[in-house]
């Protein structure tokens, strides 16, 4: 007769398995357990840079306007005293007027910010635009989205205003709101 009361004893003669003692290590490959890094080990992140100042950032800005505006005025000195003299002449100089300054502002700032991180008025004053990720020049995109979202704020009402005034209480990077877009920052150099 057959005792109800026992667990049936397993047919190969074998006790139940034990469990483990402590916990086992995690497969080749992949993280250790309790997180993504051995403790002790913080997490790396971009190399950290200096901010760049508010006002390092006005200079560079007021410079890069003057290396912009300076040329542009000479040409449409030389645009107005041409189309006085002769309107199909002035017409010629005011579409390359055009064309020039369409090339300095959509252009002169993306193209100096991707290739060497500075506009020449950033490189005066030691800043430079980075990327918040890992601290490299902006993509030529970038740079050049960063230019047209400044220029669409500058068309808001207070949107100009608010885009240049957002670095001084964003925490932590002080970005603008042109910086946020593409998630740059202004650095020292």
């Amino acid at each position: 007769m057959s005792n109800y009361q026992q667990p049936p004893q397993n047919p190969y003669g074998y006790g139940p398995p034990q469990p483990p003692q402590y916990p086992q290590a995690p497969p080749p490959g992949m993280p250790p357990m309790g997180g993504g890094y051995p403790m002790g080990y913080p997490q790396q992140g971009p190399p950290e840079q200096a901010l760049a100042n508010q006002g390092a950032r006005l200079g560079a800005r007021l410079l890069d306007g003057l290396f912009i505006m300076v040329p542009l005025i000479v040409l449409g000195v030389i645009n107005a005293a041409m189309a006085s003299s002769n309107r199909s002449v002035g017409v010629v100089t005011a579409i390359i007027f055009f064309v020039g300054l369409l090339a300095a502002l959509l252009f002169y700032e993306p193209y100096m910010n991707s290739k060497y991180g500075a506009t020449f008025g950033k490189r005066i004053c030691g800043v430079r635009v980075a990327r918040l990720s890992d601290g490299q020049n902006l993509s030529f995109g970038a740079a050049l989205g960063r230019v047209l979202i400044t220029y669409v704020l500058g068309f808001l009402p207070f949107g100009g205003l608010l885009n240049v005034l957002w670095c001084t209480w964003d925490k932590p990077y002080r970005q603008c709101l042109h910086d946020k877009v593409v998630s740059s920052v202004v650095v020292k150099a």
